[in-house]
C-alpha cells in the first residue's frame, strides 16, 4: 500500500484529500464528452434533490402538497414505482437466472445491481415521507402486526434487499451454490412483495378504487412490464455505446426483451380495461367518480394521452411492426411504457383520493384537489438520478459479463418448452435474415 492509497480486492482506491481530488481529476479527464454531460446532469439534479430531502425530514414543516383530505402524494407514487420496478427486474431476470432460457442469461449481472439500487430508491423515498423511519425498523421488529399488508409489505421488500445483496455478492465473489438459491429466493420475493405492497391498497374498503382483489394483480403485472422496460432501455445502451457483452446483448437480450415487453403491455391492457369497466358499471358512486376522473375529469389528459395513448397502445404498436426488431425502437417502445407505468401509478393513487367521502361514505365534492409541491418532485427525481447515476458507476467500474451460473429450477413440461422457444439463435447462415436485430461490432 502506498501513501495516501487503499488496496481493496486488487484495486488502488486512494485516500486523502489531495489523492482524492487528483484521483477524480484524473477521472474526468477519461471520460467521454457525452459521458461528461450526463454525469453532470445527474450530479445537478442530486445537488438540489439533497436540500430538498433535508427540508422533508423535520416532521411539521409543510413543505408537501398533500392535505387532510389527499394523504398519499407524489413520493407514495416514487415508492411505489421504483418498489415495483424492483421485482420486475427480477422476474425478467429470473426466465434467464432461475429458468435457464439461454435467450434472457445476458440479464444476470445488470439486474441484481439495478434492482439494488432501484429498491434503495424506493426505501430512501418512503422514509422522507415518514418522517421517523428509524422508528418504523424497530416498530416492525418488536411490534409485528401479521394482520397488516404493510406489515408483511416492509418484511418482504426487507428480506427482498437480502437476497438480493446475497445474489450480487455470491456473482462477483464466485460462490455459484450460494448465487443459485439467492436467485430463486430473490424470484419468489418478486412475486410476494408486489402483490403485498397491492395488497395495501386492496384491503382499503373505504377506497373503492383501490379496493378488490384484482389490484394486487394488476401491481405484479405492472412490475413485471416496468421492470422489463428499464432493462430493454439498459441492454439498448449496452449495444449502442459497445459496453461489456453488447454482442450478446442484441442477439440476445433486445429480441428477449422485446417479445416480453409485448406480452406485458397486452396483460396490463386487459387489465387496465376490466378496470375501467368495472369502474364504470360498478354501483358504488365514490367509484364511478374516481374512474369518471381519469376519462372525462382532472386526470383525464394525462391518463389517457400519457397513460393509454404513448404508454399502452403506442409502444404495442411499434413493438409488433417489423421495424422493432431494430434496438433503437426497441429502445423507444420501452422508454414509452416506463413513462406509462409512471403515469398509471400516478393516476392510481390519485383516482383513488380524488373523489373524498363523508363517513357514511357519500361523495362531499366533485373533486379533491392536490398539485405536488418542488420538494415532493426534486426528491423523486433525484431518486431516478440517483439509480442513474449509480448504474453509470457500475457499468464503468464492474465487470458486468455475465456469469455461467444459473439455478437451472427443474419445472414441469411447459419449461421445457419455454427453454426450446427461446433458445440461442443458430449461426446467421441458418437464421432467416428478418429474426435478427442489426449487426454489432463490439471495440476492444
Amino acid at each position: 500500500m502506498q501513501a495516501g492509497t487503499l488496496t481493496l480486492a486488487g484495486r488502488t482506491i486512494p485516500v486523502g484529500p489531495r489523492a482524492v481530488l487528483a484521483a477524480l481529476r484524473a477521472e474526468y479527464d477519461s471520460m467521454s464528452r457525452g459521458l461528461r454531460i450526463w454525469v453532470a446532469a445527474l450530479l445537478v439534479i442530486l445537488a438540489i434533490a439533497v436540500p430538498a430531502a433535508l427540508l422533508a425530514l423535520p416532521p411539521g414543516w409543510e413543505v408537501m402538497g398533500t392535505t387532510p383530505t389527499f394523504e398519499w402524494g407524489l413520493l407514495i407514487v416514487g415508492y411505489v414505482f421504483f418498489a415495483i420496478t424492483t421485482s420486475g427486474l427480477c422476474l425478467a431476470s429470473s426466465l434467464g437466472t432461475v429458468f435457464g432460457i439461454e435467450r434472457f442469461r445476458p440479464l444476470e449481472k445488470r439486474h441484481a445491481i439495478l434492482a439494488i439500487l432501484s429498491l434503495t430508491a424506493a426505501f430512501g423515498i418512503i422514509a422522507l415521507d415518514l418522517h421517523y423511519p428509524i422508528r418504523m425498523v424497530f416498530g416492525a421488529v418488536l411490534v409485528p402486526a401479521p394482520s397488516s399488508p404493510m406489515w408483511w409489505m416492509g418484511v418482504f421488500y426487507g428480506g427482498y434487499l437480502m437476497f438480493l445483496v446475497v445474489e450480487v455478492w455470491s456473482m462477483f465473489f464466485g460462490h455459484p451454490t450460494i448465487h443459485q438459491v439467492a436467485c430463486v429466493a430473490s424470484s419468489c420475493m418478486a412475486i410476494a412483495a408486489p402483490a403485498t405492497l397491492g395488497a395495501v391498497f386492496g384491503v382499503l374498503g373505504a377506497r373503492p378504487f383501490w379496493h378488490g382483489p384484482f389490484t394486487p394483480v394488476l401491481m405484479v403485472a405492472s412490475a413485471f412490464l416496468s421492470g422489463t422496460a428499464v432493462l430493454a432501455v439498459v441492454f439498448w445502451a449496452v449495444h449502442r455505446f459497445r459496453l461489456a457483452g453488447a454482442l450478446r446483448a442484441a442477439q440476445l437480450a433486445l429480441p428477449g426483451l422485446r417479445i416480453l415487453l409485448a406480452i406485458g403491455l397486452v396483460v396490463v391492457g386487459i387489465l387496465v380495461a376490466r378496470q375501467l369497466v368495472a369502474g364504470l358499471t360498478g354501483a358504488d358512486v365514490r367509484l364511478q367518480v374516481a374512474t369518471k376522473a381519469l376519462l372525462v375529469g382532472p386526470l383525464a389528459i394525462p391518463y389517457l394521452l400519457l397513460r393509454l395513448l404513448l404508454g399502452l397502445a403506442l409502444p404495442l404498436v411499434l413493438l409488433v411492426l417489423p421495424m422493432a426488431r431494430r434496438p433503437r425502437w426497441i429502445a423507444l417502445a420501452a422508454g414509452l411504457t416506463l413513462q406509462g407505468v409512471f403515469v398509471d401509478r400516478l393516476t392510481f393513487v390519485m383516482a383513488g383520493q380524488i373523489a373524498p367521502t363523508s363517513g357514511a361514505g357519500v361523495v362531499t365534492a366533485p373533486y379533491s384537489p392536490y398539485l405536488p409541491s418542488p420538494v415532493e418532485v426534486a426528491i423523486v427525481a433525484g431518486a431516478a438520478a440517483f439509480v442513474a447515476l449509480a448504474y453509470t458507476l457500475s457499468e464503468r467500474y464492474l465487470d458486468l459479463n455475465e456469469s455461467d451460473a444459473h439455478a437451472s429450477f427443474p419445472g414441469p413440461a411447459f419449461l421445457a418448452w419455454l427453454r426450446r422457444r427461446f433458445a440461442r439463435p443458430e449461426p446467421a447462415d441458418q437464421v432467416p435474415a428478418a429474426d435478427l436485430v442489426e449487426p454489432v461490432e463490439v471495440r476492444g
